[in-house]
């Protein structure tokens, strides 16, 4: 971990100056609020970091590189994409042939989805590829979308993952590859935290970075949660990236609705509704990792006490379901208490 570390730092730094230069950064303007150029490294720095730990872990050699061949793909489509804005089939295909690569691979694929119905343990059977592909473009797609705001897709990540190795103890072939993307994750967040100490060194993770997260979050998660080394229902495991999800199929729901594309991008997720209600950064990042980590830990106690998973599927979906209009509670109230401050400093000022 300390090396996956080290070494995402180290090429946080050495990428900042390469970045101008190759046009490898974020403007302000239109949805974009910073007010200067940030570097967009995140991605291939904690790339670096993920594969400098794996090869001092005890990872199998299939796994290793499944796992390596796969990322580099995403990780590549990624930085173009960053670069020059690729189109969204271009995407998708890439997601789609990595997931094949894990699949084929490395052997880790949606065999069965638990018991959440209470009728028993539903299996994919001959629909195990399908599915697989569906949840990890998912997943992938839904940490793109969260990455809205500085800290949260990493913070969310971090928390996952951390609740990955929990679960799966100390000796599971998972674990490893948990805490290293953890670690990484870390090292990435020293320079991507909404706080004053790093402000000359912000920089973003762009899509190379989310869509690697995501891919991670996948990966690890089946490894857990499927086949002879399964220790956790897949629906517990639903808990550990919630925010995520639920941001991602609100935001895709809305805009179908609202006759426009689901992958076009919007002021409509989660941390908008918050930043709205006059929330900042910082404080909507508080309380969406406070939402996530509460939902992990829920997730982490409803393995460990054995709770059925029928119970712990509603549960996530019910709050799937309200979660936007909890959010935009919190923003109305918080919107309320600022004018009434503002009127009584008016009302202070002619006194």
């Amino acid at each position: 971990m300390a090396v996956s570390f080290a070494v995402t730092v180290s090429f946080m730094i050495a990428l900042r100056p390469l970045a101008a230069r190759n046009g490898f950064v974020d403007r302000p303007g239109g949805r974009k609020r910073h007010g200067a150029e940030v570097p967009v490294i995140g991605g291939i720095a904690m790339f670096a970091g993920l594969f400098a730990g794996l090869l001092l872990a005890d990872v199998s050699a299939e796994s290793f590189l499944s796992l390596l061949a796969a990322s580099t793909l995403l990780v590549v489509i990624g930085l173009i994409d960053d670069r020059y804005e690729l189109p969204v089939l271009a995407r998708l295909a890439s997601q789609f042939a990595a997931t094949l690569i894990m699949v084929y691979g490395a052997g880790l694929a949606l065999q069965d989805i638990g018991d959440p119905f209470g009728t028993g343990t539903v299996g994919m059977g001959s629909f195990t590829l399908i599915f697989t592909l569906l949840v990890t473009i998912t997943m992938v797609n839904a940490f793109n979308f969260v990455d809205g705001a500085d800290g949260l897709a990493g913070t969310l990540a971090f928390i996952a993952m951390g609740a990955v190795a929990i679960v799966a103890g100390p000796d599971h072939p998972a674990t490893a590859p948990a805490l290293i993307v953890a670690a990484a994750t870390v090292g990435y967040l020293v320079f991507n935290l909404p706080i004053y100490i790093n402000r000359k060194l912000r920089s973003f993770m762009g899509d190379a970075g989310s869509t690697l997260l995501g891919f991670s979050i996948v990966w690890v998660t089946l490894g857990v949660s499927q086949g002879d080394a399964q220790v956790i229902s897949p629906v517990h495991c639903l808990w550990f990236a919630a925010i995520p999800i639920f941001d991602f199929m609100t935001c895709f729901v809305r805009r179908i609705m609202n006759r426009r594309s689901p992958f076009h991008a919007g002021r409509d997720h989660f941390h908008h509704v918050l930043m709205r209600g006059g929330f900042t950064a910082r404080q909507a990042l508080a309380l969406l990792s406070g939402f996530q980590f509460a939902y992990a830990v829920a997730g982490i106690a409803g393995h460990f006490t054995g709770v059925a998973d029928q119970w712990m599927f509603i549960a996530w979906a019910v709050i799937g379901v309200t979660q936007r209009n909890v959010l935009t509670r919190i923003s109305t109230i918080r919107r309320g208490a600022r004018i009434r401050e503002r009127a009584r400093a008016r009302v202070l000022a002619k006194a």
